[in-house]
């Protein structure tokens, strides 16, 4: 066995579960303490995992810890563990080596007791969200009955009850429509780990600044899966892609927390994980979705908002843009999918990216330049007086909005990362005093930190 870094290391207590609450502490040494909020995980899940295996139980607690351990080179020990996970944490660790290697990635995982699982389950798992993404991966695989999994912890927050009662309503009666099975998980990973200090000291290394989209966010939603695997038949799960190959290829070796490269190597037990969609970009996937609502008559509520936690899509920010107009383009109306459109919708639209009041970074642009490329030189339908917009946009240059992006968002950034590196009691006297200042500046504060915590879906 490995011994003890004298410096830096994290202990994984043994998992314990009480009415459906799995709750691991962790132990670590004072170097680490800073990255930690709490020294307790706890995932409550809607369904009785008790009697599962504590080598699988683990696993939750590993997948989100071990991302940290890397970047910091802490080694890390566990009680209990499953040999097929063990193993694929070195597979994953050397594609993140490659996409970060600023990174320390010294960590050795360090097992008392290693574990070969097998369940001989035979069914399908999805990671749902209720996006484009999620929706997709659903009808690619809809014939195989999958186990729809949501995580309440992730992009909503894990004390948002009101948004997240309106959200397992609307999907719980999706499955019913469906027939097919659905489970909440509710986890405080996000509430866990020190995000705010990971994003200050590596964020200049990884991918959109963030830990969470740049990093963890893969590993972390996968590892929650692990004890449902074990009790409802699934022996794959999918996780959506919201990435797609041509960007990828684009872009080279694109850093990401949720990667065919990375999500393929995940496993336990006898459980495989699949990156699904990577070949499809977001409006072939609209495409497809636009297929399925002809075929079925129904219009599912789509979940796609950054600032969904605050209510549903707010159809104004660039990703709620980018889907109207992605959704309206394949003749389906956003008004019975969750978003709010009127007959002006274009006209203003247009009026923005002409004066330049709108702005998208190089990966939005390319995204945007798909739909471009799926407009047809006459449409069939003029859904929101829609015709005229997209004869017009099908020769607009949108990489100029990107340009302008890079002048006013980043220059926020760099005061974000100021603020961020004060120690915690003046960074709370800022925010007590912005918040207590006149409406402009209070407003300026607010929108300057949601903006340095946007994450991509």
């Amino acid at each position: 066995m490995v011994l003890v870094s004298k410096t830096k290391f994290i202990k994984i207590q043994e998992p314990n579960i009480s009415n459906n609450i799995l709750l691991i502490r962790l132990t670590y040494s004072d170097s680490v303490r800073k990255y930690f909020l709490s020294n307790l995980l706890h995932v409550t899940y809607d369904r009785d995992v008790s009697n599962v295996s504590k080598s699988i139980l683990t696993i939750p607690a590993i997948s989100n810890v071990i991302t940290v351990a890397w970047a910091i080179g802490a080694d890390v020990h566990v009680k209990e563990l499953d040999k097929t996970y063990s193993e694929s944490l070195e597979k994953v660790k050397s594609v993140m080596k490659r996409f970060y290697p600023k990174l320390s990635f010294s960590t050795n995982v360090n097992i008392e007791r290693v574990v070969s699982n097998s369940f001989s389950n035979k069914g399908m798992g999805l990671l749902f969200s209720g996006g484009i993404d999620s929706l997709t991966s659903y009808i690619k695989h809809k014939d195989k009955k999958p186990f729809l999994m949501m995580v309440k912890g992730a992009d909503i927050p894990f004390n948002e009850e009101k948004v997240w009662g309106k959200i397992k309503d609307k999907y719980e009666k999706f499955a019913d429509k469906e027939r097919i099975k659905i489970c909440f998980i509710n986890a405080n990973m996000r509430q866990f780990i020190n995000e705010r200090r990971l994003n200050v000291e590596f964020g200049r290394h990884l991918t959109n600044l963030s830990w969470w989209a740049g990093f963890s966010h893969g590993m972390s939603l996968i590892g929650l899966c692990a004890p449902l695997t074990a009790i409802e038949n699934i022996a794959t799960i999918l996780i959506a892609s919201s990435d797609w190959q041509e960007l990828a290829l684009e872009r080279a070796l694109y850093p990401w927390g949720s990667n065919p490269l990375i999500d393929n190597k995940i496993s336990w037990a006898d459980v495989k994980v699949v990156h699904d969609g990577f070949e499809l970009s977001r409006q072939k996937k609209i495409k497809m979705l636009s297929s399925w609502i002809k075929y079925s008559k129904y219009y599912p509520f789509m979940r796609v908002c950054y600032s969904q936690f605050h209510g549903f899509n707010c159809g104004k920010c660039e990703k709620c843009l980018r889907t109207i107009c992605g959704l309206i383009l394949e003749g389906i109306d956003p008004n019975k999918c969750g978003f709010k459109v009127d007959k002006n919708f274009f006209d203003i639209f247009k009026q923005r990216l002409i004066k330049g009041k709108f702005t998208v970074d190089e990966g939005e642009v390319f995204m945007w330049r798909d739909i471009q490329r799926h407009i047809p030189n006459s449409l069939s339908h003029n859904l929101y007086d829609s015709r005229k917009f997209f004869k017009w946009f099908k020769n607009f240059d949108i990489s100029k909005s990107a340009k302008r992006r890079s002048i006013k968002v980043y220059s926020s950034l760099c005061l974000y990362w100021i603020y961020y590196k004060l120690p915690i009691c003046i960074q709370s006297a800022i925010y007590n005093i912005c918040c207590l200042a006149s409406t402009p500046y209070r407003k300026l504060f607010l929108k300057w930190r949601k903006l340095s915590h946007a994450e991509n879906d």
